[in-house]
């Protein structure tokens, strides 16, 4: 049968949030396969997220196509409980779903934390709401055996319990997780070691979780619905602001990741810096001693042969580079220490040059040794010559 009542209205606002959660999972997943190439644990409970929330709409689309969003007297019985049936598989996958996300912003958040407190913080409210999710959702299909009595009166069956307070705990738990995600990244954030760039996409980003906290309330209020004799009908509220939480959870998670996309589109990431200079500074490592700094000074190296430096350099000191502006035989210092950059902060997965990165200061001492102006004195000179590069 055709949709009708507040159905049309109903997955066309979940249809609509589903396709923008679909954006920001495909451009998240293009970002961290493709060009940070890391696809880390985060990434794929945030996938799977994406498909929870699109499994919901489709059990939902399906429960429109037989009543949902109708006054069930209106209904014929049939489809009444097939409306109901597959409504309750919608809502199994949004229960579900609503953890995953939070999981996935709590994994993505320990990538930045540092202190034990708060990442014991994260574990806790992460795990908690996922124990009590996947719970519910068990209390959910055996609160009555058999499971079909649930949804179709014509079977007679045993209800050992109510599920009312247990779907107020998890709509509770869910409020306290969106403003814990919300309002936890102020506490450290600017702390870290990280451009303050970086700092307030973070921040910003995941307070937009007030938004899904506010859904969240709004769901919790409406689950009066669930023990309504119109169940097809006055369960519509709970059903959409469940679509929202989930949604906007998952914008929230999306947003920090997209950067490395954000910076390649907009030219930042490019493989040269500008035409006809070197590619500067990368650090790799995973902020141990032992490692060193890549550096890459194209042409460094001048031809003693042809008297000239390289790209024409000057003929009475031929060991010159001419953008750094030296004279004479050229050193490079190797660096090793901390990275102190965003990429350290976040993990091995984000030590990529498209990942996050700091922009830092490096002095690097270039010590020459000019040719002898009189042989027959024996005197040599030395100059200094310093360059900084940003990393």
């Amino acid at each position: 049968m055709a949709m009708g009542g507040k159905a049309p209205e109903a997955m066309a606002i979940m249809w609509t949030l589903t396709a923008v959660t679909w954006v920001f999972v495909l451009l998240r997943t293009y970002t961290r396969a493709v060009i940070v190439q890391q696809f880390g644990s985060d990434d794929h409970v945030y996938v799977l997220s994406g498909f929870m929330l699109l499994f919901y709409n489709i059990f939902l689309q399906v429960s429109s196509g037989y009543g949902f969003g109708q006054p069930v007297l209106s209904l014929q019985l049939d489809d009444a409980v097939r409306a109901v049936e597959y409504e309750m598989i919608g809502q199994t996958f949004a229960v579900i779903g609503m953890a995953t996300a939070k999981v996935s912003l709590g994994l993505f958040l320990l990538r930045i934390v540092v202190e034990k407190w708060q990442k014991m913080a994260l574990w806790v409210v992460s795990l908690g709401t996922l124990a009590v999710s996947v719970t519910i959702a068990v209390l959910f299909w055996t609160q009555c055996i058999p499971i079909r009595s649930l949804y179709d009166p014509r079977v007679k069956g045993t209800c050992s319990f109510g599920i009312a307070p247990f779907s107020l705990l998890l709509g509770v738990t869910c409020i306290v997780a969106d403003f814990f995600f919300a309002i936890f990244p102020w506490l450290f954030i600017w702390k870290l070691n990280m451009k303050q760039k970086e700092k307030i996409t973070i921040a910003a980003s995941l307070s937009l979780g007030v938004i899904a906290g506010v859904a969240g309330i709004v769901r919790t209020i409406s689950l009066s619905g669930i023990a309504s004799i119109n169940y097809t009908e006055d369960t519509v509220p709970l059903i959409v602001w469940s679509a929202v939480e989930l949604a906007v959870t998952m914008i929230c998670a999306g947003i920090p990741v997209l950067r490395p996309l954000y910076r390649r589109i907009t030219g930042t990431l490019s493989t040269t810096s500008k035409p006809g200079s070197s590619m500067g500074y990368y650090k790799h490592g995973t902020g141990n001693d032992t490692r060193s700094t890549n550096i890459n000074l194209q042409d460094l190296s001048s031809s003693k042969e042809t008297g000239e430096g390289p790209r024409g350099g000057n003929k009475q000191f031929p060991d010159s580079h001419p953008q750094l502006g030296l004279r004479g035989i050229t050193t490079v210092t190797y660096i090793k220490g901390d990275n102190h950059s965003d990429e350290e902060i976040l993990g091995s997965e984000y030590q990529r040059e498209s990942g996050i990165q700091v922009r830092e200061r490096v002095d690097v001492r270039v010590e020459q040794a000019e040719r002898k102006e009189n042989r027959s004195r024996g005197q040599d000179q030395r100059d200094g010559a310093s360059v900084e590069e940003m990393v």
